[in-house]
């Protein structure tokens, strides 16, 4: 003997796959755009005021330690810089482009390091 087996749906599966092809489409947009919107009220900053907060000991940290990675990055600009030449003058293709490397990394520190001036710290 064969058992029968029931497939049963509730009526709302029901309802939902008699849909037609246009209506899916847009019951589907209207649920991404749903989502959409309460994902961005979800990442929604407020602004946040400290009143009387004593942060020089940090700032004169800040200011010390990006003074140092100015001179560092200027450094291993100038290291890079001699690389470039060096590959130059040997017409070798791999140290010209290590050391334009070398000189694109240094002024990536020296940005790095006038970044707290451009916050106003």
């Amino acid at each position: 003997m064969e058992k029968k087996v029931l497939v049963t749906q509730n009526v709302e599966q029901k309802g939902f796959m008699k849909m037609n092809q246009k209506w899916r489409g847009k019951v589907a947009k209207g649920m991404v755009a749903m989502q959409a919107f309460a994902g961005s009220y979800l990442l929604m900053t407020s602004n946040v005021y400290a009143a009387g907060s004593n942060t020089s000991s940090i700032d004169s940290f800040i200011t010390f330690i990006c003074d140092w990675v100015m001179k560092i990055g200027g450094v291993v600009a100038m290291i890079g810089g001699i690389m470039f030449a060096l590959g130059w003058q040997r017409e070798d293709a791999e140290g010209k482009s290590r050391g334009l490397m070398t000189v694109m990394a240094g002024f990536m520190l020296i940005a790095i390091a006038q970044a707290p001036s451009i916050f106003g710290l």
